[in-house]
């Protein structure tokens, strides 16, 4: 690994994009809401291996975001309804659940 892809916010910007294109291809593939939010989660989760706990919550959360804003809702928009903050309890805790054990996977 290189120093520059070894520093923590560069891995996480790397992360950020990693799932940004996840969803942009899930997207492509016309996949239908309940298929997206567990591309999102897996996606969010396995692209943070090797992220730090508080780095994947957050990235959990960047995934939550951009589920609600782009697949639930249209623009963007991010909305805090009961299914809203369920989903969002779900990510922040299935996202480092799934890192945990795509770290202990065999390479």
């Amino acid at each position: 690994m290189s120093r520059m892809t070894a520093e923590p916010g560069v891995r996480f910007g790397i992360a950020n994009g990693l799932l940004v294109a996840a969803l942009l291809t899930a997207s492509v593939a016309r996949l239908d809401a309940p298929a997206m939010e567990v591309v999102a989660v897996a996606a969010a989760g396995v692209v943070a291996v090797g992220l730090s706990t508080t780095m994947t919550a957050g990235l959990g959360v960047i995934a939550w975001a951009w589920f609600t804003g782009f697949v639930e809702n249209d623009f963007g928009q991010l909305t805090l309804a009961h299914d809203d903050l369920r989903r969002l309890a779900v990510f922040v805790l299935v996202t480092p659940a799934v890192a945990a054990v795509a770290r202990r996977c065999p390479r």
